[in-house]
């Protein structure tokens, strides 16, 4: 526990000795995320310091992946996929963290920058009425909020004084594994001062990984192990009910 202290005033004593070279100082726990069988997510210390006014936003970008949504109609009873859209290259994970009492940024910098859900770009190239796909964009963010993929609101950044910040990033159970990036922006009277870039790893291990592994190189036999096993547990499913519960 002391070795720990120690090493912490260490790293903060470093931050502050070159803040006041430097607009904006950070670091992290660890830079890297295990998840195996027994992952139930994730928890890693931002820490830092600036050396100049202004403050602070910081996202987290998960690896872009691509997201289909379908909207659902209902005829005679029955339910089918009427529409269905496609986003590519779009962010799996997308965490956001300000200093600001309220988002107070021109808009110019938040669309180019992509900071908050509102103005985080989605690629479609399919033909409908913008009105469709900025439904079915609410739609899809929705969603992630929902899987706790997307946080809906600016998170406040704790400041211990005037200089020193910390923050603590959570990463849910149903993250993907990818390279994950922590991007740090000082913001001063709406231009950016300066800007860090922190990248996370997220990999898989143990018999998790040996099974995505799998999948990946001998698809078709994944699928026909995939239906056998489902026919397999289905029958003795059945097969239980009947002889026990069936009576």
């Amino acid at each position: 526990m002391k070795k720990i202290l120690i090493l912490t005033i260490l790293i903060f004593s470093s931050i502050l000795s070159k803040a006041y070279c430097s607009p904006l100082i950070s670091g992290i726990s660890t830079n890297e995320i295990n998840i195996d069988t027994k992952f139930k997510g994730a928890q890693i210390l931002l820490f830092g310091a600036k050396g100049d006014a202004g403050n602070i936003v910081i996202t987290v970008r998960g690896p872009k992946k691509n997201f289909f949504v379908t909207r659902k109609e209902k005829i005679v009873g029955i339910w089918y996929n009427a529409t269905r859209l496609k986003f590519e290259n779009s962010y799996s994970f997308f965490s956001l963290f300000s200093s600001y009492k309220g988002l107070e940024i021109d808009e110019d910098i938040l669309n180019d920058l992509e900071l908050t859900k509102d103005f985080l770009q989605f690629s479609n190239e399919q033909k409908y009425d913008n009105k469709t796909k900025d439904d079915f964009r609410i739609e899809l963010i929705d969603e992630m909020e929902r899987r706790k993929l997307y946080n809906n609101t600016a998170d406040k950044i704790d400041f211990l004084d005037d200089t020193l910040f910390k923050i603590m990033l959570n990463f849910p159970k149903n993250i993907v594994q990818g390279v994950y990036t922590v991007e740090l922006y000082l913001i001063k009277e709406n231009s950016l001062i300066s800007f860090q870039s922190i990248p996370i790893y997220v990999n898989q291990v143990g018999i998790s990984a040996k099974i995505s592994e799998f999948s990946r190189q001998k698809e078709i036999f994944y699928g026909l192990v995939a239906v056998v096993l489902a026919l397999v547990v289905g029958w003795i499913t059945n097969y239980i009910f009947m002889r026990f519960i069936g009576q």
